[in-house]
């Protein structure tokens, strides 16, 4: 009976590290994706700011391609959300929705072309602070996703 009982404890216990890892590549692919997606949301904005900022207009291709990856950013959000932890997900949503924000500063220094210089500059001064918001918080988060995935058994809230 000793030995049944011994043998369902390792079991069990094996069980446990199975799942401890599954989740842990369960997270670091959620992570992955997650910032493939936002590299590709900010690649698509700074190639925009360049065009924008030497006169010309935000295409309307370019402008679709930047929705796609911001829906694709929330989606990986979503993801993440599964496996947590909940700071990771908190990160993530603020990433994305940076990101959105930053876009639409993008947009609105577009418009501004026309307006009077100094607006213009408050509209650029604008999108820069939202640029270096969501580099802040890409790097947050990176460093939280890198200490949860080298510690799998790390509370998943």
């Amino acid at each position: 009976m000793k030995a049944v009982e011994a043998a369902l404890v390792h079991v069990e216990r094996q069980a446990a590290v199975e799942h401890l890892q599954w989740v842990r590549e369960q997270r670091q692919q959620a992570c992955a994706k997650l910032l493939d997606a936002h590299s590709a949301a900010e690649d698509a904005l700074k190639r925009a700011a360049a065009v924008i900022r030497r006169g010309g207009s935000f295409p309307d291709a370019e402008r679709d391609e930047l929705t796609n990856h911001i829906f694709t950013l929330q989606s990986c959000t979503s993801q993440l959300a599964l496996w947590g932890p909940d700071e990771a997900v908190r990160l993530a949503q603020l990433l994305r929705a940076k990101t959105a924000e930053a876009a639409v500063a993008l947009t609105q220094a577009q418009h501004g072309v026309a307006d009077a210089a100094g607006d213009l500059e408050l509209r650029w001064a604008r999108w820069a602070e939202g640029s270096r918001a969501v580099t802040a918080l890409r790097t947050s988060f990176l460093e939280f996703a890198g200490q949860v995935l080298r510690d799998p058994r790390q509370s998943s809230t």
